[in-house]
């Protein structure tokens, strides 16, 4: 009877195994076919769903537009990294053409060599990539053009961008939707278009405005703004004269959008060595702050202990790894998360940045769009120009327990900064020589300023690194700088429709619990390396007092004060053991916590497993063996 019974329970068990594999196998295939470009995104950020952003551009197509995606077979038989990037983007493009309702029409083309596809990609600006030792090229390139042939070209869809690529294509579709581009004016000390003394080229934050904007370079700004500038960009502007600020000044209250870089003590200038000393930009725009109801501290720049960013530097002519409080890495909630400018950003670098806060009497509002934790307060610049000491710094810092302001928009009623008329030398026309007809005293409907208190923002190592594939090279972002910078241009101008998208894909993010573990170290063993520093420099001192009364009394040493001598090297051998060993303690806890994360990381899943089925073969061999008791005996 067991033996019967037995053997009916490992058929039905065979019979139930096959038909598993084969309901599976069934599943996978309607899936397939019926669940198409289904997916669900349990990622973060979302990086695999369609944002809202890219919705309303899409909505708002009026003309047809048509895309050209070459995709080679080789490249897609490269191995599953181009395969899975490939689908992703043919995914995604399907999508785009059914939101798009008919106006967005997708092509495909496989350029093999030497093929009339391989000349049309060429020609559309496309690049292969070399997938053979032969010299074949390879190509996953997108092309556009609208009705009024305009035409954008994705030259190669790097997978080292693919968490970008939402954002790279419906940037395409917005350029080909909008063809005319308003108008940003650049001002200031800051070479954003290139510096021929150096050789180097525009900026990258230059490049990613002219994808936006059409942009112009203005040397001088005596003689007006111009009608046509819808926002103007000051970068760093300290050598302006007063006619120029004059000139802004009239820019700001005639209804002309203003996006400010004003910083106390902007890094990149006092690198170039090559330029000529730059002005400080804060006491040159000092009078527009005031009329504009706010003020940026002279010679202070900001210190977070919360935000600082670590870095390698020497301390008592050692090398050591401390957090240098001016440097600071911003996260969401250092941001406005309800303004366009700021509400998608996910990391900003900023380097000694000033602070910004309203003057007393101001009539104008101040909105925060940046700001530092409540663990910051203001630094002597002075202290940062030569060789800063980041460990003494930190030593020696006191938080103020309030957030500064870094970032701002002002808004509101404002006076001018001319209160008299406009300065001398600046003229009007044969019928108003002085100009002061065309005079505006005050804002008729309010200024509309953002203000930034740092101009190292824009720097392309702050929020950039480059990677290369198959030997060409890609920039990929590490921070949200330049989504910053452009989010505030379009907000200013008042087209916040990509604002959405930026800000997706940065994945550089902090450990909070290992920083906050860290920084708990460093406080409870700082103040023992100090009493031991100190302790050592007073050893050294009274070795060298001892040293120099030899030589000045021009007699030896007594046995006693050699003795004293010899007492004094071996307490500073002493004191330096004891140094290590403190910096060793500095540093044991974090290496314990990283150690412990390793190692859940590394055997969680395993044990749960192991655990999972421990428990599955407990529980059936429980309940074969209460078979086996139940089984009737023959």
């Amino acid at each position: 009877m067991w033996t019967r019974l037995h053997t009916k329970q490992t058929f039905l068990s065979a019979a139930a195994i096959i038909l598993a594999v084969a309901l599976f196998f069934a599943i996978n295939i309607l899936a397939d076919v019926l669940l198409k470009g289904v997916r669900i995104d349990l990622t973060e950020d979302r990086l695999y769903t369609v944002t809202d952003a890219t919705r309303s551009v899409l909505s708002a197509i009026d003309e047809p537009i048509r895309l050209r995606l070459y995709r080679s077979r080789e490249l897609a038989e490269a191995g599953p990294y181009f395969a899975g990037h490939i689908q992703r983007v043919d995914e995604m493009l399907d999508t785009y053409a059914r939101l798009a309702g008919g106006l967005l029409v997708v092509e495909r083309y496989d350029p093999r060599p030497f093929s009339p596809e391989e000349d049309l990609a060429v020609s559309d600006g496309a690049r292969g990539l070399n997938v053979r030792a032969d010299g074949t090229l390879a190509y996953l390139a997108l092309s556009g053009s609208n009705s009024t042939d305009d035409r954008r070209t994705i030259p190669f869809l790097a997978p080292d961008r693919a968490d970008f690529l939402e954002y790279d294509l419906t940037r395409m579709i917005y350029d080909l939707a909008h063809p005319d581009k308003p108008v940003v004016a650049v001002l200031g000390d800051l070479p954003l278009f290139g510096d021929p003394m150096t050789g180097r080229g525009p900026w990258l934050v230059m490049e990613a405005m002219e994808q936006f904007f059409a942009v112009r370079q203005i040397e001088s700004a005596a003689a007006g703004i111009g009608d046509d500038v819808d926002v103007l960009m000051l970068a760093q502007p300290g050598s302006l004269n007063e006619s120029e600020l004059y000139a802004i000044d009239q820019f700001a209250l005639g209804g002309g959008r203003v996006l400010a870089f004003v910083d106390p003590l902007p890094e990149v200038l006092e690198l170039m060595r090559t330029r000529q000393p730059a002005g400080d930009a804060v006491a040159v725009m000092a009078p527009l702050l005031a009329a504009w109801g706010v003020e940026i501290p002279a010679g202070r720049v900001v210190g977070d202990r919360d935000a600082a960013m670590r870095v390698r530097a020497r301390h008592e002519d050692r090398p050591v790894v401390t957090d240098y409080l001016p440097w600071l890495e911003l996260g969401p909630d250092n941001v406005a998360a309800d303004v366009p400018a700021t509400a998608d950003l996910r990391v900003l670098v900023m380097k000694s940045a000033g602070s910004i806060r309203a003057a007393e009497g101001a009539t104008t509002t101040l909105e925060p769009l940046i700001r530092t934790g409540p663990q910051a307060a203001e630094l002597d610049a002075e202290r940062l120009r030569f060789l800063p000491d980041p460990v003494r710094l930190l030593r020696e810092f006191q938080p103020g327990n309030e957030p500064l302001v870094l970032a701002a928009r002002i808004s509101g009623a404002a006076q001018s900064a001319f209160p008299e008329g406009p300065p001398d030398g600046v003229g009007g026309d044969e019928d108003d020589p002085s100009g002061a007809a065309g005079h505006r005293s005050a804002a008729a409907s309010g200024i509309e300023v953002i203000l930034v208190a740092d101009a190292d923002i824009l720097v392309d190592d702050n929020f950039v690194q480059a990677s290369a594939v198959g030997g060409q090279r890609f920039i990929v972002p590490t921070a949200n700088n330049a989504d910053f910078a452009i989010n505030a241009l379009e907000q200013l101008r008042g087209g916040e429709m990509l604002a959405g998208l930026r800000g997706r894909g940065i994945t550089q993010r902090r450990f909070d619990v290992l920083e906050e573990t860290r920084r708990r170290a460093e406080d409870a063993y700082r103040a023992s390396e100090q009493a031991l520093l100190a302790n050592i420099e007073e050893t050294r001192r009274r070795i060298s007092e001892l040293q120099r009364e030899e030589l000045e009394g021009g007699a030896l040493l007594t046995p006693e004060q050699q003795q004293a001598i010899e007492d004094s090297r071996q307490n500073l051998l002493q004191l330096r053991q004891e140094l290590r060993d403190v910096q060793y303690a500095l540093r044991r806890d974090v290496e314990r916590l990283e150690q412990r994360v390793t190692t859940l990381n590394t055997w969680a899943v395993p044990a749960l497993i192991a655990g999972t089925a421990l428990v599955v073969a407990v529980v059936r061999r429980t309940r074969a063996a209460r078979s086996r008791r139940d089984a009737p005996t023959s």
